[in-house]
């Protein structure tokens, strides 16, 4: 029973221990470095995954070896190394292994056998490189998309003037890989530069020729491991030596590069490429097959220039892309201090704040009073200089207050007593009663303005015009007791008003005197047929009265057909005679339908002689509108004219004109002239009532424009549009106006 016992507890210990020897064993993870210790990019990205795994578990072990494959490129070199590793880790093989540099990986693969079925996590391997080695499932990592592109965008927005491109790479394995990536971008970016390939040149013979590149080029370096002499090279320390010697800015692909004399590039840091592969190394460890975690690209890409280079070059800071981080660059106060800065402006602040406020109630105090006194004075001043005069009036005590520019308006001596009978007395008698009637309504309109026109007689004689504008005030009970306003002088507008009036009757008459000089074959054509026809009956009648025994009857006829032709001329006299006379506007009682006929017959012979048929549709009924006439019929004229000049390209026999007229509903007269022309282009809508724009080859561009000012005279419309058929309807609209009634 005793021996069954110490059995049981010797076998229970013997698992507690092997228990306890599960629990203490640490995970391993092997770096190789494809380079010696001396190649800062794979250290930095070491150091960086060394640093996030222990921050995951204290307890990782972490081996590093370096293969050293850029100074050793034999065969023997690589297989005594994968001997070295097998040899030394065969027995107690690692847990993972992380591949640095991107000639690590194809090493791991080729001499696979040496760990075999340990996975792998490879970093900053490109993407050219991974499709190419056709990896196990076992093998997995961080793939860095170098943009190259990008870079050169960035050398083209601080360089636009640019036109010299030198690309420099060396002879190692990963610079070949670079060589044909940078002549397909070159390619793709058509002939903009003149490009230069400083490929696999020795290196001394590289110096020299990077010595002679102008200032004003691009140089972009991609990697220097190696030269054909078979020196070996660290790319960090290439970038470092080239940029000092460089004339013209250079730029690459490496982080690395930065802070060692080249300006930038669109790179990502060394620093998240270790981060990145150390998260998915994690992964692995913590019990994730390699084979079911595809490769991650680090998305911690970023432009990225050192300020330092950038000064060298007299490249400016405000030409970077987007988003670029500037490295090296000088703090200012405000960027090491911003803190106290800020605590600093807001004692400083709020001190000046309450100074100031102390400052500006004293000086409110000190100057209230003469602020009061002066307000009256710049008004006054003010008020003259725009030459208005300042008034108010108290309805209770009479008084009335003027400035002294008001009193000159009115010719009232400073000495004189100022009343409102004072002011009155100076108004014209004419305007007197629009004078009060304007007063008395501004007491009524509690808080509206109102204005009247009046004219003012001067002692000396002469008249102005002056606008009186006033208000009444209300007090506390709603009772409006004060009435206050301005006195405007307005001679120099009416003077102006009155001129531009003038002006537009001499440019009415010359309009109407240009269209009957275009009538004037037409209308000698009318003149001439009742002369012809005078002549020929005066000649009949005296070779009647020549004969033994004349025929009274026939001598009579005779005169009276010359009777008859010389009315006719006189009519068509008269009516040119109405059109031609100068003289102010005559309102009067117009029969719009006796003024359509007597605009055609004007206009008979012309429409004869350009085969124009015209058709009247008179609405029946006694159209009276209240207007000028004369204006009225040079509207019509002009629109039918108009018409007969649409025309001209049209076919004899489609050319016609349809005069209408119509009585609207709503009290309002319409006539329309629509023709058969081309109507009315895109281009020239909207645009035909502008003056002098005009769709003739000689036209003015006066006729539509003051045919539209003359029926807005005559508070109607004119219009001009399209026709459903063609061609182009354009008419206007006049107020109707109703037929007296006789008295029986």
């Amino acid at each position: 029973m005793a021996t069954t016992r110490i059995v049981v507890w010797s076998i229970g210990l013997l698992f507690l221990l092997a228990g306890e020897g599960r629990a203490g064993e640490r995970a391993r993870v092997l770096m190789l470095h494809a380079f010696n210790y001396s190649f800062p990019a794979t250290s930095v990205i070491a150091e960086a995954a060394r640093k996030r795994l222990v921050e995951h578990s204290k307890s990782v072990e972490i081996d590093a070896e370096f293969l050293d494959l850029a100074r050793n490129t034999d065969e023997a070199h690589s297989l005594q190394v994968a001997t070295y590793i097998r040899d030394k880790y065969g027995k107690h093989p690692p847990d993972l292994v992380i591949t640095l540099g991107s000639n690590a990986l194809p090493f791991v693969v080729k001499y696979r056998n040496m760990l075999p079925g340990v996975p792998v996590v490879f970093a900053s391997i490109s993407p050219q490189t991974y499709a190419a080695l056709q990896l196990p499932p076992e093998m997995t990592g961080i793939i860095t998309a170098f943009d190259l592109a990008k870079t050169l965008t960035l050398a083209e927005r601080l360089q636009p003037e640019a036109r010299r491109l030198f690309v420099i790479a060396g002879s190692g394995e990963t610079d070949r890989r670079w060589q044909p990536i940078a002549r397909k971008m070159i390619e793709e970016r058509g002939g903009k530069f003149e490009t230069t390939f400083l490929f696999e040149l020795p290196y001394s013979e590289l110096v020299a020729e990077l010595s002679k590149v102008p200032n004003d080029a691009i140089v972009i370096l991609l990697s220097v491991f190696a030269d054909p002499e078979g020196k070996t090279f660290v790319p960090a320390q290439v970038a470092a030596d080239l940029s000092a010697l460089s004339p013209a800015p250079v730029y690459g692909p490496y982080d690395t590069f930065i802070g060692r004399g080249a300006v930038g590039g669109f790179v990502e840091t060394f620093e998240s490429i270790g981060v990145a592969a150390a998260e998915m190394a994690i992964e692995i460890l913590g019990g994730a097959d390699p084979a079911t975690l595809a490769p991650r690209t680090n998305p911690a890409q970023h432009y990225r220039v050192d300020h330092r280079a950038m000064q060298r070059w007299n490249l400016k800071e405000k030409n970077l892309p987007p988003d670029t981080v500037v490295l090296f660059k000088t703090p200012t106060i405000w960027d090491e201090h911003r803190g106290s800065v800020l605590a600093a402006l807001f004692v400083l602040g709020l001190q000046t704040i309450i100074l100031g406020a102390l400052l500006i109630q004293r000086r409110r105090r000190q100057r209230a009073e003469d602020l009061l006194k002066d307000s009256e004075e710049r008004m006054t001043f003010a008020a003259a200089a725009a030459n208005i005069g300042l008034w108010q009036f108290d309805r209770d005590t009479d008084e009335l207050w003027v400035t002294e520019h008001g009193r000159a308006l009115f010719g009232i001596p400073r000495d004189a007593p100022l009343t409102r009978a004072a002011i009155l007395a100076a108004v014209h008698p004419d305007d007197l009663e629009t004078a009060g009637r304007s007063l008395r309504k501004s007491f009524r309109r509690t808080g509206r303005s109102t204005a009247s026109d009046v004219r003012i007689v001067l002692p000396s004689g002469e008249m102005r015009w002056i606008r009186m504008r006033a208000r009444s005030y209300t007090e506390s009970n709603g009772e409006p007791k004060q009435l206050g306003g301005i006195f405007v002088d307005i001679t120099d507008q009416k003077s102006a008003e009155a001129e531009t009036a003038l002006q537009r009757v001499e440019i009415e008459h010359l309009m109407r005197v240009s269209v009957l000089g275009e009538l004037s074959g037409s209308i000698a054509h009318e003149v001439n047929q009742p002369l012809t026809a005078i002549l020929s009956n005066a000649q009949a009648a005296l070779h009647l009265l020549r004969q033994s025994s004349p025929d009274l009857g026939e001598i009579r006829d005779a005169l009276e057909d010359i009777v008859h032709e010389d009315n006719r001329a006189g009519e068509v006299i008269h009516r040119l005679r109405g059109l031609l006379k100068k003289g102010e506007r005559k309102m009067e009682s117009v029969n719009v339908n006796d003024l359509v006929r007597s605009t055609v017959r004007l206009l008979h012979s012309e429409l004869i002689g350009r085969d124009i048929s015209l058709r009247l549709d008179l609405d029946l009924g006694p159209f009276l509108t209240r207007g000028d006439s004369v204006q009225l019929q040079q509207v019509l004229l002009n629109l039918v004219m108009n018409a007969m000049d649409a025309m001209a390209s049209t076919p004899m026999a489609q050319r016609s004109i349809l005069i209408s007229t119509r009585g609207a509903k709503t009290g309002m007269i319409d006539v329309l002239v629509k023709d058969r022309g081309h109507g009315i282009r895109p281009k020239e809508n909207g645009r035909l009532f502008e003056p002098f724009y005009s769709t003739k080859a000689h036209g003015l561009g006066l006729g539509l424009a003051l045919c539209s000012t003359i029926i807005k005279a005559h508070q109607g419309k004119l219009t001009l549009v399209n026709g459903e058929g063609g061609g182009a309807v354009a008419g206007f609209s006049l107020s109707a106006q109703q037929p007296a009634v006789s008295s029986v």
